[in-house]
């Protein structure tokens, strides 16, 4: 009876780990390195972090690790590339500043340690340089569709080339009504003669216009504003959008269910993801699932009392167990990460090159064949996947000659033995390869 019951609780603590990742985490919790009662910071044991520092091909991705959070908090607005530059460093600096540590731009171990905690600031917002006409019309792009992102007031390269586009769209279906509220351009004064020209001034090299294909500017004018404001009308609904679509209108849908939380990646084609992605936002909206866009689903989309999704829709999700070394693959039920479908043995980061802990969406494929090679240790894996920075999937190793895979990785199965990728079967690694596509969600706890 003893025994009995040992391996019922046994199988009971994997079941609740397993679990764990059918629900999405937020904040400090979904980053898996804060514990959920702490509100103070941790030591974390964090590499030293600096101008220069970079995720290398395998090794641990902290890089973008800290470019995640510093994205989270608001204090970096350029892309988590893994390379800790002029930017990554400014954003530590006022992180620092902000929590009253020595601003020095180098994320030290306190600095991580503080950042990944419940009790990290986030950056204070620059109330001198908004606008409130730019906050309502950065509001209405985002319903409309137009733009993804958060109304901030600070007309930057986004908002000036979801403007551009908007005055395309408006102008593409209906030529004759753009040009009736266009402002008139102004008559333009008598060209000088050649001697009477003044002298010019330079201007500088990297001035960029935003335009739209069609040659539509970003600037903001007073007839954009009308259409803001009501007096001119801006029509919802156009026409039926469906798998198969393609066009402005997809745009339109795909990005509105990208600002939702429903779509991690709009790229202009209605595919399977954007349709399984409106499917789920007719269910919550209580509308009639088809994974069409009619005119009812595109009233509620396009309104800002849409509800959002709590995570993306993909086919399916994966969890990763440092504790256990082992993969969960859940599929998606229509409602949510409910069905675990595979659970793969697996190799994460030995000491010293530890697996990075967080939820991410993932990179996809890193190659378009089979094979990968790691030049820092001449030699092969099968179906590198890109999890985050320089963390892949793969398969377990190949020699230089690629034979193999070799014992040793074969045998490292169920324990800790990367450099901070996470090591496969190859036919497990193939089925991660093959079934899920950029953007579907990692938890690595």
């Amino acid at each position: 009876m003893k025994r009995f019951l040992c391996a019922l609780l046994a199988a009971a603590l994997t079941l609740t780990s397993a679990a764990a990742f059918a629900t999405q985490l937020t904040g400090a919790e979904a980053l898996g390195l804060v514990d959920t009662e702490q509100t103070t910071g941790l030591s974390g044991n964090y590499p030293t972090l600096q101008l220069g520092s970079r995720d290398g091909d395998d090794s641990a991705a902290y890089v973008v690790m800290l470019q995640n959070r510093l994205q989270e908090l608001g204090y970096l607005t350029s892309a988590a590339d893994g390379q800790y530059g002029q930017m990554t460093e400014s954003a530590v600096l006022a992180f620092q500043e902000t929590n009253g540590l020595t601003p020095t731009g180098i994320a030290d171990d306190s600095t991580q340690s503080i950042l990944y905690s419940t009790a990290a600031k986030q950056a204070p917002v620059d109330t001198a340089n908004q606008d409130s006409d730019a906050i309502r019309l950065q509001q209405k792009l985002i319903v409309w569709g137009f733009m993804v992102g958060g109304a901030d007031g600070v007309v930057g390269d986004a908002t000036k080339t979801a403007v551009a586009e908007f005055k395309e769209y408006i102008y593409a279906s209906n030529a004759a009504l753009y040009a009736a509220y266009a402002t008139p351009e102004p008559t333009p004064e008598p060209t000088m003669a050649p001697d009477a020209q003044p002298v010019a001034i330079d201007v500088p090299l990297n001035e960029t216009v935003i335009a739209s294909e069609s040659g539509f500017d970003g600037e903001i004018t007073e007839d954009i504003m009308k259409f803001v404001d009501g007096e001119y009308p801006f029509t919802i609904y156009r026409q039926l959008v469906q798998t198969g679509d393609s066009g402005a209108e997809v745009w339109r849908v795909q990005r509105r269910l990208r600002a939702l939380g429903y779509l991690y990646k709009p790229d202009g084609s209605y595919g399977a993801l954007t349709e399984n992605a409106l499917k789920y936002f007719q269910k919550k909206n209580g509308l009639q699932e088809t994974g069409a866009a009619d005119q009812a689903t595109q009233e509620k989309l396009f309104s800002s009392d849409a509800l959002k999704a709590e995570e993306y829709v993909f086919p399916y999700k994966i969890g990763i167990s440092l504790d256990e070394q082992r993969v969960y693959v859940y599929q998606w039920d229509g409602s949510g990460y409910n069905d675990q479908i595979k659970k793969f043995k697996c190799s994460t980061g030995m000491e010293g090159y530890a697996t990075p802990t967080g939820t991410y969406q993932s990179g996809g494929k890193v190659t378009s064949g089979e094979w990968y090679y790691f030049a820092d240790y001449n030699c092969y894996a099968k179906y590198a996947y890109r999890i985050v920075g320089g963390i892949l999937f793969h398969s377990v190793l190949y020699n230089s000659n690629k034979q193999g895979p070799t014992n040793s990785s074969v045998r490292a199965l169920g324990r800790k033995a990367s450099h901070g990728c996470v090591r496969l079967a190859v036919d497990d690694a193939k089925w991660i390869f093959e079934n899920c596509p950029e953007g579907t969600t990692v938890i690595i706890r």
